[in-house]
C-alpha cells in the first residue's frame, strides 16, 4: 500500500509542483515580495522529493523562458524608440559606473578570475525590471515625478544586460578572454541589428496586412512561438546570446493588431514559461554554505549602498526634487531575473550570487515600501499657513460704501476732474 502511494506520489510530483508554486506566489504576492522568489524556495524545496526524470518533460518552458521573456521586452520597443532612449544615457551611466566597475575590482581583488568578475559584475548591476514594475504599480507611484527616470534606467539595463549577455556567451565558451573574443561580438551584435533593421524598414511593411489578418486566427500563436524560438536557437548556434535574437525579433513587430495579438496569446505561456525558468535554476543548484562569507556580507552592503546613491545622484541629473531623488534612491535597490539568467551561466558562483539575489530583493522591496515614509519624514512636507479670519463690516458700513460707489467719479476723489481738452 505504501508503494502504490509512493508511486501515485512521484507519477503526481510534477503537476504538484505548480500548484506549489501557485500557492507560494500568492502567499508572497500578498505581502509584497516578488514572486520568483517563492518559486525559487519551490524549487529547492522539490529538489530532494522530486525525481529529475518526473520533471524532464517541463524543460522545454525552462528554454523558453530567457527567449519568451527578451521577445516580450522587443515588444515594447520600435527602432525609432531606440533611438529616443539615447536620452537616459547620462543617469543610465551613473547606475552603470557605480553598479558595474566595483564588484568587477572587488571580485578581480577576492581572486575570481577575469571572466567571472565579469559574470559576477553583470550579476551584481541590474536592478529587476518585473520586481520594481510591479511595486510601481502595487503602491500607486506609477505617475510619482521619479517613476519616469528610474523606467529609463530600467530600459537602459535592459539594453546594457543583452550587450553583457551578447560578450559573456562567448567568453564562456572560448573559457580565457582573448583580444578577438569581444571585437568579434560586438561585430556581431551590429551585423544583428542591421540585418533586423533591413527587415524592419523594407519587409516588414509588405507583409503587414497579411500579419494583421493571420494573427486573428488561433493558430497563430504556433506560427509565433516557433518563429521565436527558431530565432533564439539560430543565433544560439552561431555563438550569439539567443536573448538578443529574440529582443531584435520583438523589435520589428510592427505596432499594430498584429502586436496585440501576439501579448494576448502568449502572455500566459510567457509567465509559466519564466516560473518554470526560475524553479529550474534552484531546483538544479547544490545548495552549499556560501565559499566567502565576507565576500559575500560585503556585495550584500554594497549592493544595497551604491544603488541608493547612484539613484539619487542620477536623481539629481535628471532634475529631481530632494524628495524624490531620495524616494527613487531608495526605491531601485531589488535584483531580480537578469541576475538569475546571468548567474545560470556559471553555476560555480551560485553559492554566492543567490543569497546576493536573494537579500537584495527582499531588502529592496522592504525598502520601496517604507521610501514615501522616509521621505516625508527627512523632507517634512510643508505646513500651510493659516489664513486670518475675515472681519465681518461694522453695521452701516455697507450701505455707506453701496452709497460710495453710486456717486459720480468727479465725486470720488478731492481733485477736481481735468476738463477735456479741446
Amino acid at each position: 500500500m505504501e508503494h502504490y502511494l509512493y508511486h501515485i506520489l512521484q507519477e503526481t510530483a510534477p503537476y504538484l509542483v505548480l500548484l506549489f508554486m501557485f500557492i507560494f506566489g500568492y502567499t508572497f504576492q500578498k505581502v509584497n515580495i516578488p514572486s520568483i522568489i517563492a518559486f525559487m524556495i519551490v524549487g529547492f524545496l522539490a529538489k530532494p522529493l522530486v525525481a529529475p526524470e518526473k520533471i524532464e518533460h517541463f524543460e522545454i518552458f525552462k528554454h523558453a523562458g530567457i527567449i519568451l521573456l527578451f521577445f516580450f521586452i522587443g515588444l515594447e520597443y520600435s527602432f525609432e524608440r531606440l533611438r529616443t532612449m539615447l536620452g537616459a544615457w547620462k543617469t543610465g551611466s551613473i547606475d552603470f559606473i557605480f553598479n558595474f566597475i566595483p564588484p568587477f575590482i572587488i571580485a578581480y581583488i577576492f581572486g575570481f578570475n577575469l571572466i567571472n568578475a565579469l559574470i559576477l559584475a553583470s550579476v551584481f548591476y541590474p536592478s529587476s525590471t518585473s520586481i520594481i514594475a510591479k511595486l510601481l504599480m502595487d503602491y500607486k507611484r506609477i505617475a510619482s515625478p521619479e517613476a519616469e527616470m528610474l523606467i529609463g534606467i530600467l530600459i537602459f539595463e535592459d539594453l546594457i544586460a543583452i550587450l553583457l549577455l551578447t560578450i559573456i556567451i562567448p567568453l564562456k565558451e572560448a573559457g580565457s578572454i582573448e583580444f578577438t573574443t569581444i571585437p568579434v561580438s560586438l561585430i556581431k551584435l551590429g551585423v544583428s541589428f542591421f540585418v533586423f533593421w533591413f527587415i524592419y524598414k523594407y519587409l516588414v511593411p509588405k507583409v503587414n496586412g497579411w500579419l494583421d489578418r493571420v494573427s486573428e486566427e488561433d493558430i497563430f500563436i504556433f506560427f509565433t512561438i516557433g518563429l521565436v524560438l527558431s530565432v533564439g536557437t539560430v543565433f544560439h548556434s552561431l555563438g550569439i546570446s539567443e536573448a538578443l535574437g529574440a529582443f531584435l525579433l520583438g523589435v520589428i513587430v510592427p505596432e499594430t493588431k498584429v502586436l496585440e495579438n501576439i501579448e494576448k496569446q502568449l502572455s500566459d505561456l510567457k509567465e509559466l514559461s519564466m516560473g518554470l525558468f526560475f524553479f529550474f535554476f534552484a531546483y538544479e543548484t547544490q545548495l552549499s554554505r556560501p565559499e566567502n562569507l565576507v565576500l559575500l556580507t560585503l556585495l550584500i552592503v554594497l549592493g544595497v549602498i551604491l544603488k541608493i546613491v547612484s539613484t539619487y545622484l542620477a536623481g539629481y541629473v535628471f532634475g529631481l526634487k530632494k524628495k524624490s531623488r531620495l524616494r527613487a534612491s531608495l526605491s531601485f535597490v531589488p535584483r531580480g531575473e537578469f541576475s538569475v539568467i546571468i548567474t545560470s551561466f556559471e553555476p560555480a558562483l551560485k553559492s554566492t550570487a543567490i543569497p546576493f539575489i536573494f537579500s537584495t530583493a527582499v531588502i529592496g522591496s522592504v525598502l520601496f515600501a517604507v521610501a514615501p515614509r522616509v521621505a516625508d519624514i527627512i523632507y517634512p512636507p510643508k505646513k500651510r499657513k493659516k489664513r486670518k479670519p475675515i472681519k465681518r463690516p461694522k453695521k452701516g458700513y455697507l450701505k455707506r460704501s453701496q452709497a460710495f460707489s453710486e456717486h459720480p467719479p468727479s465725486l470720488r476723489s478731492s481733485r477736481p476732474e481735468t476738463p477735456p481738452q479741446r
